[in-house]
């Protein structure tokens, strides 16, 4: 199922009820200040929910805040106040490396810039994303050919990553995102070194993914693009000024249909 046709058959069946659902992701009144005079105010009072199955284009201007936010809800920083629970737990409480591991179990990440082992193949890319947690090396190579296998690149996975088209690199940090079965994927800017023809092979890739069941939250500075997705929210000045959730989402521009 292309993006394109996910998006429509959203648009034509009724959402599954939420309310008993347990959030994926919840933010409770989160900000993230830095010193100056006056203070920087990268994040000044968020608080979003996200359920499992949800597919959110998060949107903002350079400097709207939406990578510190990114940054937070993948436990990559601390709020200086508020509240963030992945799946239930409560990250402030964790220890660094309790929340080490949860990021590692529980939270996939895909950059626009792909972040591979240039020389290493790319069952060994994927693999690498179970290394910190304790999976043999017989599963952790049979976890990753079966994520590659998921994302297209089952006939890829003895190369190289440097022997790899953009696509396809990204396609392995898609894998690598997937392979221990996260609550949450997020995806900065995933298309943002390919070109459009690319673009949209890999955002029909995660619509894909999403109508399997993964929570995908795809950031981006693309409102054409955003506006695309079931769920947009808008982050302005460390807030958010818009959550907009509609039954009948638009499609994906023409130029990355």
């Amino acid at each position: 199922m292309s993006l394109t046709r996910f998006l429509r058959h959203r648009a034509t069946t009724p959402p599954t009820p939420q309310e008993a659902t347990p959030p994926v992701l919840e933010l409770v009144d989160i900000a993230k200040h830095y010193p100056a005079s006056p203070p920087i105010k990268a994040l000044d009072g968020v608080s979003l929910t996200v359920h499992p199955g949800e597919l959110v284009g998060i949107v903002g201007a350079s400097g709207s805040g939406k990578s510190t936010l990114l940054n937070i809800i993948g436990t990559l920083d601390r709020p200086t106040a508020g509240h963030a629970y992945i799946e239930g737990t409560a990250v402030a409480e964790l220890s660094d490396a309790d929340r080490s591991g949860l990021r590692a179990a529980r939270i996939g990440f895909v950059f626009q810039q792909f972040h591979l082992l240039e020389s290493s193949t790319a069952v060994s890319n994927v693999s690498n994303g179970l290394l910190y947690q304790g999976v043999p090396r017989k599963q952790r190579t049979r976890l990753a050919i079966d994520a590659l296998e998921r994302v297209g690149l089952g006939h890829r996975v003895d190369h190289r990553a440097a022997k790899l088209s953009g696509g396809e690199r990204q396609r392995v940090a898609i894998a690598r995102a997937i392979v221990a079965d996260p609550a949450i994927v997020l995806a900065d800017e995933p298309t943002g070194n390919l070109d459009s023809h690319t673009s949209a092979d890999i955002l029909t890739l995660l619509g894909d993914l999403n109508a399997d069941g993964t929570t995908i939250l795809i950031i981006t500075h693309d409102q054409d693009l955003a506006s695309a997705f079931p769920r947009r929210v808008t982050v302005n000045d460390g807030r958010i000024i818009d959550d907009h959730q509609t039954q009948f989402p638009t499609l994906i521009p023409a130029a990355t249909q």
